[in-house]
């Protein structure tokens, strides 16, 4: 009957409206400008990103109602920045050297929403995860990594190691994994 199709629609329809709501706030983000760079869109920025192997946009709810949009970031080329920074170490270096058998890093940046549908960068962290499983995670600063991704800035630039900044790179992920869970 032409009442039932009616009401099939009209649940259709809300139906649509309640799996969208949330995705709203993905696209609110996307669509919006940030204050230190209107030249294009947060969207535009991010998903031109080279720095990124796989990346995905989420949004969710915290437990005292806080809209937050996320954007994650698997970054590409740290086992070929990696095995570059060990090519310049010596031998018996090498050996010794599992702090730089990094399987993942991975970048997650949080916007949160305001009631008046304006939002604001508000988290950036970074984690990285090594072959054994040891994991490093730590907060950046925000507005650094938007920098970074506006200007399409690549994280594991390889073309950046030379003999002079191998030691230095190798010691500091010596550091960060002596200290990693």
């Amino acid at each position: 009957s032409k009442m039932s199709k009616l009401k099939l629609l009209v649940i259709g329809v809300f139906l649509s409206l309640m799996i969208t709501g949330c995705s709203n706030d993905i696209d609110l983000v996307k669509d919006g400008v940030m204050n230190f760079n209107k030249t294009i869109t947060v969207g535009e920025a991010f998903d031109n990103w080279n720095n990124c192997e796989d990346s995905k946009w989420d949004s969710f709810e915290t437990d005292n109602h806080t809209r937050v949009v996320e954007f994650t970031c698997e970054e590409k080329g740290v086992k070929e920045y990696m095995n570059k920074v060990k090519s310049f170490l010596s031998k018996k270096e090498q050996e010794k050297a599992s702090y730089l058998d990094i399987k993942s890093s991975t970048t997650i940046f949080q916007w949160t929403i305001n009631k008046d549908d304006t939002f604001q960068i508000d988290n950036v962290q970074s984690e990285i995860v090594w072959s054994d499983g040891k994991k490093s995670s730590k907060s950046l600063k925000p507005m650094e990594e938007l920098n970074s991704v506006y200007n399409n800035e690549i994280t594991w630039d390889e073309n950046i190691i030379n003999k002079m900044t191998a030691g230095a790179i190798a010691y500091a992920f010596l550091t960060e994994k002596a200290l990693a869970k």
